[in-house]
């Protein structure tokens, strides 16, 4: 039942997309149409677009300001079907010398489930931008094993 009902609302998302977007140019009164297409990139190899993944559907990561120490990291996995088990790598970065570096990290496994969802705080920390990451590692009963990584945008303290 889940996964028609993943079927059904993934349908009713794509025929939402092809929304005409408008934007006015300060010189002149034009009027432009965006509408989303495949066409022009039917030579590319679908994986340089987006993951091609047989389990895993999304990982939606967010991070949030507590405080001004303290952040919170939330990431939610979700899979298309039930799976033997999902581990997800719940980390949060530090930009540091124009590179994202790792400041804390925790995992957790999941068993027999469609997704999962965790939440961190995590305390102490100095000035500067923060992100969060989430790697989930997805097994099915089978043994057939992929990986998926989110981040959520960057936040100030």
């Amino acid at each position: 039942m889940r996964k028609y009902l993943a079927i059904l609302l993934s349908c009713i998302m794509l025929a939402g997309q092809s929304v005409p977007i408008f934007a006015e140019n300060m010189s002149k009164n034009e009027t432009y149409e965006m509408v989303e297409t495949d066409e022009i990139f039917s030579g590319w190899i679908e994986s340089e677009i987006s993951p091609s993944t047989l389990h895993v559907s999304d990982i939606i990561t967010s991070i949030v300001k507590l405080g001004s120490d303290k952040v919170g990291i939330r990431a939610e996995t979700v899979c298309i079907d039930t799976v033997k088990s999902i581990t997800v790598t719940y980390t949060l970065q530090k930009y540091v010398n124009n590179k994202w570096t790792n400041v804390a990290s925790k995992k957790a496994t999941a068993y027999d489930t469609y997704g999962t969802t965790k939440s961190y705080t995590i305390s102490g920390l100095g000035a500067g931008s923060y992100r969060a990451k989430a790697s989930a590692l997805v097994t099915d009963y089978s043994g057939y094993s992929e990986t998926l990584t989110g981040y959520s945008s960057s936040i100030r303290l």
